[in-house]
């Protein structure tokens, strides 16, 4: 076991073996251990061996500096091998010179003539110090100068500071020389998390201060050598380039890896090889970007140009380095062309092209400039990083392509899951950029991979220790080209994925769990968790020996089973046959273990959902497997047998009739709640303007003409007559009255205020003209809380030719019109002191003329309403709030109201009637005919007059005069033509509609359990329910509720659903 020293003393013995022993023993006492020859060589050793060893497990260098010291030869040894690790140094100043009394001492028979030669050559001082030595600040130990104790505590917080980095260059130092003595083996590589926390030290930058060490070349490499292991041997540079160009390539590689780049070169890795083309193809293959270094010799190579075609025909990213003049020889551009020629790249036009498209870099020699070669290095490093993630995956896919196209297109090879949606997301965007594209086998790999059925199961997972990860490269490979699809972590894994969670994935979706046994293995927690997972899983466990493992130490779940012994390496495809017929017993029988462990694991994750239950056929073959499973290994799960269990006992499931009856009471409950207190109202009068331009039309009633003050007529108005006072001049209405009087009208209403005294003409016209209807204004609070002036009628009209013409507003103050206001009551009057509508009064004069009685709905005593109001013997139904959708609430239903029955011809409300303008009447262009016993409504239709008033309705926006008019056609064409008005139920009728479609939801959401019909269900009884109410509405008039029981409706069968849903998942 490696033994750690935070220090390894280097001093001089003649000068300072006392002062070594007293810091030696001080730093013990201070918990600091240190490297002193006179403890830590035993004896019978080879020294230099220990002293070797000593550096290169200490954290610090201690240098003792001193004359002796200085010039040691064995210090200096010691100070060039610290210096070539890097370790960090820290030089104590113990003796500065030794005076000539001290060299005499030393040399008792020493002449002046040898002390002055000593001093020549600098021997009785520090003169000769090493450079790396002296530009290091010093802590002073100078005895009889300096404060030891003081000292050491400087000492001692030198140590404490940047501890960790320090301690783990040393551990990373000795793990690397390690595998350097083993020629580089992949054994003595970092692995898991020791090779993580590598890489974080290797990339850890000090900012504001100096590192205390810095990472060997070496460290360097060791690292990066384990990155490419981790990544099946993927790298993120290939260097191509000649051997001449050795140096600077291997400068290039080595402060590329300081930066974490793992690196393929060329020239290094063909030495020694037996196909050496084939080793260079695979690692351009393998590479992210490819970085070619220019020069003469370069362009005079015929592999290094034969490897850049190679590149281009794969489409790498190539970075070109220029050293010195690179200019092709028109011999090599042939002998280029060719090339690409025989690779089918292109001709030598777009080959020329490709080069000159290079980005490149101009470097010089790190010694010859260092700080131009820092710039191109930079440069390099800035085009590496360019869209690294884009680049990674193009060579992950490529490699995976050719791999799949070596093996004869494999369908285990093709890709899927995850790694098949980011190759997918990959192409896409490749499309869209100006980077390499893919090359044809990529797109034909994702392609051919999408047409692919998905896979829910691989045929193994192999666990083994990264130190075999040769081994299990090999043996994941050879099983892939057997066509078996295995899990290999350094396959499946992404970078960014959490590794813990894909390495469970896939185990659980694995039908076989194959481990690969050796000391290493048995001792890895990584393999040990993923054994007692596929345990727990119940997966068939097959161990196969790499290296042979003693049985004392085999795992449990391992030490019965028959292993394959692949520890014969001439025996591998043997073993491999063996391997795969275990894999090939009872297949069907696994993969029906693997989806139900899959479904069942989704189902537990998902909260027991019950949408990721069995149905149909896949229940009926999973409980034959279940069957199946009670006589065959591996055995069913836990898991597996509660959700086929589960599954079978889902559709039986639901709760009692009781409760969903007493679910829809509470559901009609909460909207009769809602109603009332007004929630619902908008709503509902929005599903009755609906209906009601639904209705069909109807003939015009003959028994109206509108007369309306429109554009044309106010021109003619303002051009014939003096100006009235906001309405129609007076002389205009004088010819007007004059114009009506032959053609008898049976009544003429007039829709607009005069509140003042008429011209003498007028005023006798207006007296004696007893079939003239009038109007005025109460006044009433609006919404906003703001009182509204009433308006008196004109003072030459009686009280009997005279309505209030207030119309009610639906929308808190944007006009909108439904209702039809017939009374007011005594308390609202003011100067409009008359309590029946505009319209009433002219629809009960026409029907008493026609021996049509009328019925006030209030007592003797005119303060309240008692009864109906009845015209002739149609009743008029009142809104009180217990029915339809308004609810008695901001005194919006005071007075007498109903629902006013808009009557529409050719789909227009205005059309309801004949129309003509004043301008016509007055000009005698309105023949008698069209006038005679009608009832004539007089009004402002033009938008820009300032006495008209507009209103919204469900057909738009209507003049007030229409709006008159509509009411007093509704009210007479009741009475006459039985044309019915808007009815509704009273509110315990209509809670118990609703509470009969709260009932529907409830049952159709027990009764039935498959989501589509479910849904079909339910649509078709809110479509029952909206034809129904349309039907009544539009051929009845009758209103029925629509969205209460709608909602009831819903809300009942949402909580039924919710119950079944609840109680199916417990």
């Amino acid at each position: 076991m490696t033994e750690f020293q935070d220090a390894f003393i280097s001093y001089g013995r003649i000068d300072s073996k006392e002062f070594v022993i007293r810091l030696h023993e001080r730093l013990q006492q201070e918990g600091v251990t240190a490297w002193f020859d006179q403890t830590d060589i035993p004896l019978g050793v080879n020294f230099q061996t220990q002293i070797d060893t000593g550096i290169e497990q200490a954290d610090s260098f201690l240098f003792i500096i001193s004359p002796h010291a200085v010039n040691s030869p064995y210090c200096l040894k010691e100070i060039q091998m610290a210096v070539l690790q890097n370790k960090r140094i820290i030089p104590l100043l113990h003796v500065e010179e030794i005076s000539r009394d001290t060299w005499q001492e030393r040399y008792p028979t020493g002449t002046g003539e040898e002390w002055d030669a000593y001093r020549a050559k600098g021997l009785h001082s520090s003169s000769n110090m090493h450079p790396e030595i002296s530009k290091i600040n010093w802590v002073y130990f100078r005895e009889g100068v300096d404060d030891f104790e003081r000292s050491l505590r400087g000492l001692l917080d030198l140590f404490h500071r940047h501890q960790d980095y320090v301690h783990q260059h040393t551990v990373l130092l000795t793990k690397a020389l390690e595998w350097e003595r083993h020629q580089k083996q992949s054994q003595y590589l970092l692995v898991e998390e020791e090779r993580m926390e590598a890489e974080f030290w290797l990339t850890h930058r000090f900012k504001g201060e100096q590192p205390p060490c810095e990472p060997t070349d070496l460290h360097c490499e060791f690292i990066c050598e384990s990155i490419k292991n981790a990544n099946n041997l993927m790298t993120q540079v290939f260097l191509c380039h000649t051997s001449e160009e050795y140096d600077i390539a291997d400068s290039v590689s080595k402060t590329l890896m300081r930066e974490r780049f793992t690196i393929w070169a060329s020239d290094l890795s063909r030495r020694g090889r037996i196909n050496p083309w084939n080793d260079v193809r695979q690692g351009i293959e393998r590479a992210d970007h490819v970085v070619c270094f220019l020069s003469p010799s370069f362009n005079d190579s015929e592999d290094c140009l034969k490897q850049m075609a190679y590149a281009f025909e794969l489409n790498k990213p190539i970075i070109a380095i220029r050293l010195r003049s690179t200019t092709l020889s028109a011999q090599r551009k042939r002998g280029m062309v060719d090339i690409y020629n025989r690779l089918g790249v292109g001709d030598e036009n777009s080959v020329l092209n490709r080069l000159k498209s290079l980005p490149v870099i101009h470097l010089v020699p790190q010694e010859i400039d260092a700080a131009e070669y820092q710039t191109g290095i930079d440069m390099l490093l800035c085009e590496l990083n360019k869209e690294s993630a884009y680049h990674e995956q193009h060579k992950m896919l490529l490699v995976r392509a050719l791999r799949w196209h070596e093996q004869g297109r494999q369908p285990s090879l093709l890709l899927r899951g995850h790694n098949l949606q980011k190759a997918k997301a990959w192409l896409a965007s490749s499309k869209s950029s100006d980077l390499q594209p893919p090359v044809a086998l990529q797109e034909e790999l994702i392609a051919t991979s999408l047409e692919q059925p998905p896979q829910i199961s691989t045929a193994a997972f192999l666990s083994y220790s990264p130190v075999d990860s040769d081994f299990a490269r090999k043996l994941n490979n050879a099983l892939q080209d057997q066509g078996r699809s295995t899990w290999f972590d350094q396959d499946a894994i992404v970078s960014g994925s959490d590794i813990e969670k894909e390495r469970k994935t896939g185990i659980e979706t694995a039908d076989n769990f194959v481990i690969v046994l050796s000391p290493s293995a048995v001792r890895s927690p990584r393999c040990q968790e993923e054994l007692a997972y596929a345990e727990a899983l119940n997966k068939r466990i097959v161990p196969l020996f790499y290296q042979a493992v003693e049985p004392d130490g085999l795992p449990s779940a391992v030490a019965n089973r028959h292993a394959i012994d692949f520890t014969k390496k001439t025996n591998f495809l043997v073993n491999l046959g063996s391997l795969m017929t275990s894999l090939d017993t009872d297949q069907e029988y696994l993969r029906m273990h693997t989806r139900l462990q899959v479904r069942a694991m989704e189902w537990k994750a998902e909260g027991r959902d019950n949408s990721f239950l069995l149905r149909g056929k896949d229940l009926a073959g999973a409980a034959r497997w279940f069957e199946q499973s009670a006589t065959q290994s591996p055995p069913a799960t836990a898991l597996q047998t509660e959700f086929i269990a589960a599954s079978q006992s889902l559709p039986s499931r639901r709760v009692k009739l009781r409760t969903v009856a007493v679910t829809s009471v509470a559901a009609t409950a909460l909207v009769a709640i809602a109603r009332f207190m007004g929630m619902l109202q908008g709503v509902e009068l929005a599903a009755y303007d609906a209906f009601l331009r639904a209705r069909p039309s109807e003939p015009q009633d003959e028994r109206f003409l509108m007369i309306g003050v429109d554009e044309p007529t106010l021109q003619f108005l303002q051009n014939q007559y003096e100006p009235g006072r906001g309405t129609i001049p007076d002389g205009a209405l004088a010819d007007m009255l004059k114009a009506l009087e032959p053609g008898q009208p049976r009544m003429i209403g007039l829709d607009f205020y005069r509140d003042f005294a008429a011209e003498p003409e007028l005023n006798g016209l207006l007296a004696q003209t007893p079939n003239l209807i009038t109007v005025c204004k109460s006044s009433y609070r609006g919404w906003s809380n703001q009182t509204v002036d009433a308006i008196a009628y004109p003072p030459e009209v009686k009280r009997e030719q005279v309505g209030f013409s207030d119309l009610l507003d639906d929308d808190q103050g944007d006009r909108y019109v439904r209702r039809h206001y017939l009374m007011q009551q005594s308390g609202d009057m003011g100067v409009c002191d008359t309590k029946e509508a505009f319209s009433l009064v002219l629809a009960r004069r026409y029907l008493e003329a026609e021996g049509m009685p009328f019925t006030s709905p209030e007592n003797a005593q005119g303060t309240a309403y008692q009864q109906d109001m009845v015209l002739g013997d149609r009743p008029i139904p009142q809104l009180l709030g217990t029915g339809a959708a308004y609810q008695y609430m901001d005194n919006q239903l005071r007075g007498y109201q109903t629902m006013l029955n808009y009557r529409t011809h050719n789909g227009s409300a205005p059309g309801f009637a004949s129309m003509v303008s004043l301008k016509d009447v007055i000009q005698g262009k309105v023949p008698a005919e069209q006038i005679r016993d009608r009832i004539v409504l007089v009004g402002f239709t033009a938008p820009s007059s300032t006495a008209a008033d507009f209103w919204n309705t469900p057909f738009g926006e209507l003049p007030g005069v229409i709006l008159q008019g509509q009411k007093t056609s509704q009210l007479i064409s009741t009475v006459l033509d039985n044309r019915p008005l808007i009815w509704w139920w009273p509110l315990g009728l209509e809670t118990v509609w609703t509470l009969a479609w709260g009932c529907v939801g409830g049952v159709v959401v027990w009764k039935i359990s498959r989501v589509k019909l479910l849904a079909l269900s339910l649509g078709l009884a809110l479509a029952s329910l909206y034809g129904i109410s349309y039907v009544v509405f539009v051929f009845g008039s009758g209103w029925l509720p629509l969205v209460p029981p709608a909602i009831a409706l819903l809300m009942a069968g949402a909580v039924v659903g919710y119950l079944n849903y609840r109680l199916r998942k417990i």
